[in-house]
């Protein structure tokens, strides 16, 4: 059986990971027989946001702790995560990966994965293990992209034309619009990227597709 490590940015889509693109991934993976193993940033997120007020508090989380809620506790330390134990490493969104696992939301076009997620990602991209990203996770595959020189994969953040498209082209990269139900895959990189909800009015239902049409092409690379 292929096994997958999942990892999650936090809890919650305006200060972490997507909480249904993260449980739609894992209810996708099951039924396609895909055995997997959540991880996360065992650090404080950049910030806290009340989403029922859609504002920032004082308070600190940890990212680890917070992604556990959806994990149901079953999750590891990013840092431990080893590319040999897995066949494939897959991204929920969430603004989480704008806040926890790059710097993105600080630096825009400058931004650099954190450390522990650039150990963890660029073993599968060296070698050449299917790295999935949703929503605005596509941002790491740019990023891990840049960091060895590939330019023109093809990435999706849905219709395009917001500031991390703009970003991911001003990074050599090809943005390809893609519809909120299907997937975007660049065969020769071995990624695959879908929108969720980078369509905003997307229903629960639309972003399971979504999903569903991503771990559909993780699938197909994994035979």
């Amino acid at each position: 059986m292929s096994k997958v490590a999942v990892v999650l940015s936090g809890c919650g889509f305006l200060d972490g990971a997507e909480i249904t693109e993260a449980v739609s991934t894992l209810v996708c993976l099951s039924q396609a027989g895909i055995a997997y193993q959540c991880y996360a940033p065992d650090r404080n997120q950049m910030h806290v946001v009340d989403h029922a007020r859609g504002a920032p508090t004082d308070e600190q989380r940890n990212v680890l702790a917070e992604a556990a809620r959806i994990a149901r506790g079953d999750i590891r330390p990013l840092t431990v995560l080893d590319e040999a134990s897995y066949d494939a490493i897959v991204f929920p969104g969430g603004f989480g990966a704008a806040k926890n696992l790059t710097t993105f939301a600080q630096d825009g076009q400058a931004a650099r994965m954190h450390d522990d997620v650039k150990a963890a990602v660029m073993p599968f991209v060296t070698a050449a293990k299917p790295v999935v990203t949703l929503c605005a996770a596509p941002l790491i595959l740019a990023l891990a992209a840049r960091e060895i020189g590939l330019r023109g994969v093809r990435i999706t953040l849905g219709a395009g034309g917001e500031p991390l498209a703009e970003a991911i082209a001003a990074w050599g990269q090809t943005h390809v619009p893609t519809p909120v139900d299907a997937a975007c895959v660049d065969e020769e990189r071995r990624f695959v990227s879908a929108p969720a909800y980078m369509y905003g009015e997307a229903s629960p239902a639309e972003v399971f597709a979504s999903v569903k049409a991503a771990i559909a092409a993780l699938g197909g690379f994994l035979g």
